[in-house]
């Protein structure tokens, strides 16, 4: 198709969005999405007059969901036809749309999957979509009724990673006008008046009634909403990943999140969560893990994964599946030996019966303790705490153990991991906790056995020595 000298609105809004930010420069070979539709055949049409003039190159791919059968096949073929007509290379394919729920969005997710092969085949950098402002109003509504924030409701943008879409600021009617003007023919997808689904019922039912009786410069005011949101979204993306630099330590998030402004803390839960490629995060996931950062939620917080987010002291920590895995152990130990726990990334050491020093009595604090080396049962085991669990305190009185791990705030899901030596049923110390009352260094000790807690065992660490 020959060039010609543009006046259309169409091609001029196409023409002023290729060199805006995010646009391609000159020598990028762009991939450029064609159902057959009137939109993407006029951008197909548009791109073929401008690329020369850009330094762009192109090339046309159709995507066949096999949904419609001889009519998506007639499609592909137009599609095939135009490209040739306009000199542009066409690769046509064809994809199985997997079984499950929301038909619109698993062939959305193959379409792109398809588009995506194509693009590294021949060599595009980018791939180009003929999404228009009517798209975008559709696309801000659907996230409005569904709640969506501020990030949602930017709705699409028209520079995404190797995505391209140059039409947001051109109307349906634009298009129309464009190929009416061209002599272009296009398909129509009967599925677009099918109002089973939302989209449709938004664009047929929806924005006609917002036009008619609330705004008749509806498309242009969401439009315009849309590009200032998106641009308040990226300034609080920056001003969030600030203020995250001093609450996320390696895979944890401090608590302290809580005290920030609403707007950040939200923002840096999100992007916390979403960190390993994490999908399906919501407002709700966010909500509820604020809470267990500021206090008002208990136990743990299911998050896509499947996984959940637990308290540990001041910091929120993520955990594979919905519950943690069972945890008891049971470990012999002996004076002389060292016992390591690579799940709880601790280590406990008994040393060998020693002669007793002056003045040592008691130990200095709860991570070591003294016992008298003639007292001390054999038969001992460092184990996980049991239900039902009571410690006699070397300074009188019994306590359930459970209240003590309550009380020094030990996270539910480490409890199981707090290591308890005990000979029988004689609980003689709660690591890094408490003293029991068995084996006490008295006056006519001579010899004792010092016991160490170590937090934060080197992985690898051997289980015995």
């Amino acid at each position: 198709m020959p060039a010609r000298v543009e006046t259309s609105v169409l091609a001029r809004r196409l023409a002023a969005a290729l060199p805006a930010p995010g646009g391609p420069r000159a020598g990028e070979h762009l991939l450029v999405a064609v159902s057959g539709g009137p939109d993407s055949t006029a951008l197909l049409a548009a791109l073929a007059e401008l690329a020369p003039g850009h330094g762009l190159r192109l090339t046309a791919a159709h995507v066949d969901h096999g949904l419609r059968g001889v009519e998506g096949a007639a499609e592909a073929d137009a599609v095939a036809a135009l490209a040739a007509r306009l000199g542009v290379p066409f690769v046509g394919q064809s994809v199985a749309v997997p079984a499950g729920p929301d038909l619109e969005a698993r062939a959305r997710r193959a379409r792109y999957r398809a588009l995506a092969r194509v693009a590294a085949e021949v060599g595009a950098g980018r791939i180009v979509t003929g999404h228009t402002q009517d798209d975008q109003v559709e696309t801000v509504l659907l996230r409005l009724l569904r709640g969506a924030g501020r990030r949602g409701l930017g709705a699409m943008r028209p520079a995404r990673g190797r995505l391209l879409r140059p039409l947001l600021a051109a109307t349906r009617a634009d298009v129309r006008r464009f190929l009416g003007e061209r002599g272009l023919g296009f398909a129509v997808d009967r599925t677009n008046a099918d109002l089973r689904h939302a989209r449709n019922r938004v664009r047929r039912l929806l924005v006609p009634l917002l036009r008619a009786e609330f705004n008749p410069r509806l498309g242009p005011a969401l439009a315009a909403l849309a590009e200032r949101l998106r641009d308040e979204d990226d300034f609080l993306a920056v001003a969030a990943a600030g203020r995250a630099r001093g609450l996320i330590a390696g895979e944890h998030l401090r608590t302290a999140v809580a005290e920030e402004p609403p707007a950040l803390a939200r923002r840096i839960v999100q992007s916390w969560l979403e960190r390993g490629a994490r999908r399906g995060v919501g407002a709700v996931h966010v909500a509820r893990v604020l809470g267990l950062a500021a206090g008002a939620e208990r136990g743990a917080v299911a998050i896509p994964g499947p996984a959940r987010v637990v308290r540990e002291g001041d910091v929120l920590a993520r955990r594979p599946g919905r519950a943690a895995a069972p945890s008891s152990f049971t470990l012999e130990i002996a004076p002389g030996r060292t016992v390591a726990h690579g799940a709880g990334r601790w280590r406990v050491t008994l040393s060998a019966p020693r002669a007793r020093g002056a003045g040592e009595v008691r130990a200095a604090g709860v991570a070591h303790a003294l016992f008298d080396a003639e007292a001390l049962p054999g038969g001992l085991v460092l184990r996980s705490p049991a239900r039902g669990d009571r410690i006699r305190l070397l300074a009188g009185g019994t306590r359930k153990l459970q209240d003590i791990l309550v009380d020094a705030k030990v996270p539910r899901e480490a409890r199981a991991l707090v290591p308890v030596l005990a000979a029988g049923a004689e609980i003689l110390w709660v690591a890094g906790l408490v003293r029991g009352a068995g084996a006490p260094v008295g006056p006519a000790t001579t010899r004792i056995v010092e016991a160490v807690f170590e937090r934060d065992a080197p992985p690898g660490a051997p289980e015995r020595k």
